[in-house]
């Protein structure tokens, strides 16, 4: 259990750095002082499934995406660290530029997202 918990404090820290966030910013949008963003980055706190659902929706991701994978898991166990595939990277660039927008130009992104996802198909 430790070693989920640690991993799940890196990879909140990553994608708040990589959204551009401080702890501050984030425990403002979750709800939470600053301090507790820091203990749970720093495996320092077993925090609840409700207060992880807080910090994703801060964060603009799912409740599992802030959980550790399988793979996560797996490569920590060979003593490697755990990194982002390129497909999270990626999402983290996309999420660190809608963090700057306003509500109007976020629904129009979201439109145009849907029309090229729907295309896709």
């Amino acid at each position: 259990m430790d070693t989920f918990i640690r991993l799940l404090g890196d990879k909140v820290r990553k994608m708040r750095k990589a959204q551009g966030l401080s702890q501050e910013k984030l425990g403002e949008k979750a709800g939470f002082d600053y301090r507790y963003i820091g203990f749970i980055e720093q495996a320092r706190v077993n925090p609840t499934i409700k207060t992880l659902e807080k910090v994703a929706t801060a964060l603009n991701v799912y409740l599992c995406d802030i959980c550790p994978s399988k793979a996560d898991l797996e490569k920590n166990k060979k003593g490697v660290p755990a990194q982002f595939t390129e497909r999270e990277k990626v999402m983290s660039k996309i999420m660190r530029h809608l963090n700057k927008v306003d509500n109007a130009k976020l629904k129009s992104i979201e439109r145009i997202i849907k029309i090229a996802v729907e295309d896709d198909k």
